[in-house]
């Protein structure tokens, strides 16, 4: 005899069991290892559930915080200079309008990448012929807006004598433009410097960066050295990440000495008798001559920050409602270097001794509900000690602090990193919700490969307010 489940006729949905095989099934017990089911799992509730016990602990890459690709470029030319003695030519001035277009397809502001881009740039004169380029089309632009106007006036002419006063003026603008393209030629040849084949142009870097990179480095005759980690396998020149860590230290502790430029001619170079004498303070005013006398290279490397634009009012509003906001500063990025770039900017960031009370320095020690209450009206800060790999550092708070009223978010401005986090699979980083800050420098290419291929989610000024279940404030959305 066969019965129906809900005892009625089987339809779609209903199975039907023997009546002799009816069994009381045990109870399903309702608890869940944390380690199997993450939290995260359920979607609705660790993006939009907000309640009145729910505390948002919001975890933010220094790059989406802060603007820096003018630090960026300060760090990667004195390092590139030290790395490369002889190479690089000109002042950081020289560099700094180009290297801003080259730098969305940097992986990390601070990795060692930006100082090989330097000295590509160099290599290849890039940001001289870029700005030739760049002032041909300018012209070209305006030449062809004064002859979209001369023909409007040749259109509307009604006597001869009008044509051809245009027929003469088109005739001298003929060979004058004949004339400027030979000029162009020459300073084309002259930029080349001598070079027989066609050297890349910037698009092209920027485009085949991840092999450009490589060969480059081989290119420049350095050692290299091979890392697999949870980066992927790295390979970059031996020593060229160290310089750029202890550069960007220097500079934020003002103790640094800028490098003059030693691709002089033999020479040109040469030191006077008097200069043997001299003291460091004397040779270290001379070596910063570039830099304005009310300016140390310490206050013009803070000055080259700037916030991203609604950061500050998040931080603000993420205080007021009792969230917690974390800057974590990745690779090559410590915390006193972070704490003093925010500090610059007008954010109030938690004290060295502070952060040890939650943690994010110098160990876990104190309460728990002083981490929820007392510690969630400044900004905390996350610098490279406590690990390079952001995904893995957000993991690591997370099992030492996390609290059922916690809703944990990393939002970040690397699409690598993202993808990582994404790839790895682990319950670890699939406990907090990850996201690409948008209104960050990326490749349209690498935005569409990490969206439609990893499944990286991204998040735009509205919906980072969204994250901790609030809106926008109008001073963030009428402004962007």
């Amino acid at each position: 005899t066969m019965l129906c489940v809900r005892g009625h006729a089987p339809s779609l949905g209903t199975v039907r069991i023997p009546v002799a095989h009816r069994h009381r099934s045990a109870p399903v017990p309702a608890v869940r290892a944390r380690h199997v089911i993450p939290r995260a799992a359920r979607a609705a509730a660790a993006e939009t559930e907000t309640s009145v016990g729910t505390q948002h602990v919001v975890c933010l890459s220094f790059d989406a915080v802060v603007e820096c690709t003018a630090e960026v470029a300060i760090v990667a030319f004195e390092a590139a200079r030290r790395f490369w003695p002889g190479k690089i030519p000109g002042d950081v001035s020289d560099y700094a309008d180009v290297f801003a277009m080259a730098a969305p397809c940097l992986e990390e502001s601070s990795s060692f990448e930006a100082a090989l881009m330097v000295r590509v740039l160099a290599e290849e004169n890039l940001c001289a012929r870029t700005r030739f380029r760049l002032e041909l089309k300018e012209r070209k632009a305006q030449r062809l807006k004064l002859e979209a106007a001369e023909s409007v006036k040749m259109r509307d002419a009604v006597t001869t004598k009008q044509r051809a006063k245009l027929r003469v003026a088109k005739h001298e603008r003929e060979r004058e433009l004949t004339a400027r393209r030979e000029e162009y030629v020459k300073e084309n040849e002259r930029l080349r410097a001598g070079k027989r084949t066609r050297p890349l142009n910037l698009r092209e870097v920027v485009a085949g960066w991840d092999e450009i990179k490589l060969h480059a480095a081989i290119k420049f005759g350095v050692e290299l050295t091979t890392n697999v980690g949870w980066e992927g396998r790295v390979t970059q020149p031996t020593g060229l990440q160290s310089v750029v860590n202890e550069v960007r230290e220097q500079f934020s502790t003002g103790g640094i000495v800028l490098s003059a430029d030693d691709t002089m001619a033999d020479g040109e170079d040469d030191l006077e008798d008097d200069d043997l004498v001299r003291g460091d303070d004397e040779r270290r005013d001379e070596t910063n001559e570039n830099v304005p006398s009310s300016s140390s290279p310490k206050q013009q490397w803070l000055r080259s920050h700037s916030l991203h634009h609604g950061a500050l009012e998040f931080m603000e509003t993420c205080a007021a409602r009792g969230h917690t906001v974390v800057v974590m500063g990745g690779p090559g990025r410590s915390a006193k270097q972070c704490r003093a770039v925010l500090t610059h900017l007008g954010v109030t960031v938690a004290a060295e001794s502070e952060d040890g009370a939650v943690g994010f320095s110098g160990g876990f020690q104190g309460t728990e509900e002083g981490f929820r209450v007392n510690n969630s009206k400044t900004v905390k800060v996350v610098g490279t000690e406590y690990g390079s790999a952001r995904g893995l550092a957000v993991a690591a708070m997370m099992l030492a602090h996390e609290q059922p009223w916690h809703r944990w978010h990393l939002v970040d401005a690397s699409l690598a990193e993202l993808t990582r986090i994404e790839a790895s699979g682990l319950p670890e980083t699939s406990a907090f919700t990850s996201q690409f800050a948008s209104w960050t420098p990326a490749l349209h290419q690498d935005k569409v490969r990490a969206e439609l291929r990893d499944g990286v989610k991204f998040i735009d000024h509205e919906s980072l307010f969204t994250l901790v279940g609030v809106t926008a404030p109008p001073s963030v959305m009428d402004s962007r």
